[in-house]
């Protein structure tokens, strides 16, 4: 595939696309102006419109966005992406599938994202009733069921063709839970029965009522007077159109707050509303699909920024741009760039606390616990833990069919001292990023149960690490691959959490998905690993027994006091550190250890 995105196919494959993705091959910056007021602390939904043109064509349009969202992910705080749908142009076409595989798969272990069908992704674009089997294939529920902030899909009814085609995802941002649903083309049923799409859709919403949404499907609102369709389009009226949606979904449930679909161009692809629904709440629906411009938009998304206000004259707002990362166009019409203002905690609720990050590095701000080391089936009794580079392999050296495995730990983690993770604290965010000196197959990431030193061998450890529920988890933290040289990242939000509840930290294994080796700098490098980790604090804080705002000795005098039941008044739900239902002795041990770490 060329580089120039107006090229023609050529040859595309999940490395081509993904080994452009880390060539640096230059994307142009998109970067915006704060609005007057607004906090530059924000955070971004990307919406993806109709990517069907460039599947078509074989541009490098959609690669170019999701590349952007890769590289843009933390200068935009983008926390979540959505695709509007028609994925392809042809739904039967596998050489389509493929390209936007490759593309969509920039952003596995980045960003939480989701995909919705649009009428394009069956095999005739107006029957519900053909296939849809690719679209299932390439973006169906497996592709995302290890991933910590995939919900669910359904209905599930036993019919192929039929089942699992809506999803949804949850995330965090600003101190908010958001949920987000996506439904498919003109999603048929009822609200009264689950075993529809609709009613399947509703039982999620029943299950999340104080979860503030964002719903995507395909086709839901026109750029045109009619705005939202009354007539379905499906050739046996097997759906719902817009406006029924609308009346019966939306409407009706006060926590969806913006709808986004593509589909409709009747005029330039774009039109945005306000709707009041049944609660006299606003409802942002927002309609963007270039497919009809040049070149299917010339790789045109959609950033839709939550700009908290400043001060008691600045409302908060949601900020809406379209430009284009291949061109570095921006567009700056009435259709293409506008805003809501809005108060996010009337509307979402109030955040639950201010949102903070820390980060951990080797080297950086005086850290120094990072551990890492490699494990080599074909010299098992070699220690690697002075490595500048970690190996992940199912055939190294090639051709012997034996394993490389890495274990990665950042000591120190979690703590009351400054630059520690709060014990207890919620966990928005958390993304390890390594430096890809060789790109390969990538690897499984599973959270290690026993502890390991950094002199450990394959030999010593057990024959390598075996994800067995005893050494490591069955279950996958995350899996990231193929990946390509440059920066990788890799989310590891559930296995954080963990550690802030208080599971023991002993780090992650990598272990390998293929036989292409991949390589990433370890903490003896220049470019040691790093761990970001966005969260929200505790409302107590741990092993403030004595509810004074810190965690001193005279905590830990009180507890002893407790134990020795002398009838002392303590907090007692932060002077139970490990959480076990009881204050003890240990948990006198563990403040004591806090205090020394805060002194």
């Amino acid at each position: 595939m060329s580089d120039d995105p107006d090229s023609g196919r050529g040859t595309t494959t999940r490395r081509t696309v993904l080994g452009a993705l880390g060539a640096g091959v230059g994307l142009v910056s998109l970067g915006a102006a704060v609005s007057s007021g607004q906090s530059s602390d924000y955070w971004t939904v990307v919406a993806l419109p109709d990517t069907q043109v460039y599947a078509d064509n074989g541009t490098t349009y959609a690669s170019d966005q999701t590349r952007w969202i890769v590289e843009n992910r933390d200068a935009e705080n983008i926390v979540f992406v959505s695709h509007e749908g028609d994925v392809v142009e042809h739904g039967g076409v596998d050489e389509e599938w493929q390209y936007m595989d490759d593309a969509m798969s920039a952003l596995d272990g980045t960003v939480p994202y989701a995909t919705v069908p649009g009428n394009h992704d069956w095999v005739d674009e107006l029957d519900r009733s053909s296939s849809i089997a690719k679209y299932k294939q390439y973006f169906g529920p497996s592709r995302y069921e290890d991933r910590d902030w995939f919900g669910g899909a359904g209905p599930t009814n036993g019919e192929e063709n039929r089942d699992d085609l809506n999803t949804y995802q949850q995330f965090s941002a600003g101190g908010y839970d958001f949920l987000h649903l996506g439904l498919e083309w003109e999603p048929p049923g009822s609200v009264d029965d689950s075993s529809t799409p609709l009613g399947w859709a509703q039982q999620v919403l029943d299950q999340y009522p104080d979860r503030p949404t964002i719903l995507t499907t395909h086709s839901y609102y026109r750029d045109d007077p009619e705005g939202r369709p009354k007539a379905v389009q499906e050739s046996n009226g097997d759906g719902n159109a817009g406006q029924t949606v609308w009346e019966d979904l939306v409407s009706p449930n006060a926590q969806v707050f913006m709808v986004l679909c593509g589909h409709w161009f009747r005029d330039d692809g774009e039109a945005h509303q306000v709707s009041t629904n049944d609660a006299d709440e606003q409802v942002y629906e927002i309609l963007a699909n270039y497919q009809g411009r040049s070149k299917g938009g010339h790789g045109l998304l959609r950033r839709i920024e939550f700009r908290p206000g400043e001060g008691d004259d600045v409302p908060d707002r949601i900020q809406v741009r379209t430009s284009s990362p291949s061109t570095g166009e921006v567009k700056e019409d009435s259709d293409s760039q506008f805003s809501f203002d809005l108060d996010f905690d009337s509307r979402f609720g109030s955040a639950s606390s201010e949102t903070q990050r820390v980060t951990f590095q080797q080297g950086v701000d005086g850290y120094d616990g990072t551990v890492d080391i490699d494990l080599r089936e074909a010299d098992p009794e070699t220690a690697y833990g002075d490595a500048e580079t970690a190996t992940v392999d199912s055939d190294d050296p090639q051709g012997s069919g034996n394993s490389a495995q890495a274990l990665v730990r950042f000591d120190g983690l979690v703590g009351a001292a400054d630059g520690q993770l709060p014990r207890g604290a919620t966990v928005e965010s958390a993304t390890l990023t390594l430096d890809t000196t060789d790109e390969g197959d990538g690897a499984e990431l599973n959270r290690m149960l026993t502890g390991w030193t950094d002199d450990e061998t394959w030999a010593s450890i057990g024959d390598g690490v075996q994800a067995d529920d005893t050494e490591a988890s069955s279950e996958a933290v995350s899996r990231i691959g193929p990946v390509s040289t440059g920066t990788t990242t890799v989310t590891v939000t559930q296995s954080v959490q963990a550690w802030a509840d208080g599971a023991r930290n002993h780090g992650w294994v990598f272990r390998p998905l293929g036989d292409d080796g991949w390589d990433f700098r370890t903490a003896e490098s220049g470019t040691p690993p790093q761990l970001t980790v966005q969260y929200a604090p505790p409302e107590t804080r741990a092993g403030d027994a004595d509810s004074d705002g810190d965690v001193d000795s005279d905590d830990v005098a009180l507890v002893q006091r407790s134990i020795a039941d002398e009838g002392v008044d303590i907090d007692g739900e932060a002077a139970d550190v490990d959480g076990d239902g009881d204050v003890d002795i240990g948990d006198a041990v563990t403040i004591r250890n806090i205090s020394e770490e805060s002194s």
